[in-house]
């Protein structure tokens, strides 16, 4: 693992600048986060244990460093990529973002919305089930 990468950001909290102080989710900081978003950031939002469900996928992430691996290899797919909420519900420990998505692929700009579902524990995402046109975002992306 190179000490550089995300996985071993996610290992050392205590260690590094944190952007969000005191650590800790909120749909404030959701939004924070997707105006410019890093890697680094990510553990600072989410549990040690943390589930991530994203579509497509044939099995979750599990676990602060899969989840921010996860991320990072977003990022470096589309690295101008910017979620805006658009509205967003809470429900006791869960808290639903639909966002609007802009980003650029190897076809150009697109725009794409979605869905996250967050379960909240001691105040950071140890869950998260992540909803959107996945076939759509490879499309738009010029993955396919």
């Amino acid at each position: 693992m190179n000490a550089s990468s995300p996985t071993a950001a996610a290992g050392s909290r205590a260690t590094r600048s944190r952007r969000f102080d005191p650590p800790g989710w909120s749909v404030e900081r959701f939004a924070q986060f997707w105006a410019n978003p890093s890697a680094d950031d990510v553990p600072d939002l989410v549990t040690d244990d943390v589930v991530g469900w994203w579509p497509g996928a044939d099995r979750p992430v599990r676990g602060v460093g899969a989840y921010t691996q996860a991320l990072a290899d977003l990022l470096e797919l589309l690295p101008d990529i910017r979620l805006r909420v658009a509205e967003h519900a809470s429900n006791g420990e869960r808290v639903f973002v639909r966002w609007i998505m802009r980003a650029t692929g190897r076809l150009g700009p697109f725009e794409l919305t979605g869905i996250d579902r967050i379960r909240l524990r001691d105040g950071r995402v140890d869950e998260n089930i992540i909803r959107f046109d996945s076939a759509h975002l490879r499309r738009l992306a010029g993955m396919d």
